[in-house]
């Protein structure tokens, strides 16, 4: 006699909230000198100073936390934080952060206009495994977390406001039970 068959899905989440982007971030993200880097064709600012993210979190963090609890984690820890912007053309190649299962990242757009380019995110596995992918548009106060392990990229930039808080953050599991 045959056993029954057996299943195991393998789903990754992604989340997004239109959130409100506080004034003092807003001036302090503008107001950062940006620098060209080697691996993508847009401007960064890695040197995350604490008022960012104070500022950024204060914007964030219920976001964070009500993920968590969806993903039936206890707390959270920031890992790194940096300021991206992108000019007419600007691109970020598809790229990943992190693999470790409790990492995620997150795209805080701080600045945009309808031209703004969109941010594609595609399945774990991808260029080699293609399900499909998720296209989300530039908001202002539009904040995406994602595992860290998920492909993504900026495609060209068809304006000049692009700009973005991104960062990482890793999640703890709570206690097993007793």
């Amino acid at each position: 006699m045959a056993g029954e068959i057996q299943r195991y899905d393998f789903v990754e989440s992604l989340f997004y909230q239109d959130l409100a982007v506080s004034p003092e971030l807003d001036s302090y993200v503008h107001g950062y000198r940006l620098d060209r880097i080697d691996h993508a064709e847009t401007s960064f600012h890695h040197d995350a100073d604490e008022r960012l993210y104070r500022l950024t979190m204060a914007c964030v963090d219920q976001f964070f936390i009500s993920v968590g609890k969806l993903l039936k984690k206890s707390g959270m820890s920031v890992l790194k934080m940096w300021v991206q912007k992108y000019e007419r053309g600007a691109y970020h190649p598809v790229h990943v952060h992190a693999t470790d299962r409790d990492n995620y990242s997150f795209v805080f757009y701080i600045d945009c206009t309808e031209e703004s380019a969109a941010t594609m995110f595609y399945n774990v596995g991808f260029p080699y495994v293609d399900h499909g992918a998720f296209k989300v548009k530039p908001v202002k106060g539009r904040c995406v977390l994602f595992p860290g392990a998920m492909p993504h990229e900026a495609l060209p930039n068809r304006d000049e406001r692009r700009l973005i808080v991104s960062g990482n953050i890793a999640y703890t599991d709570l206690p097993p039970s007793a």
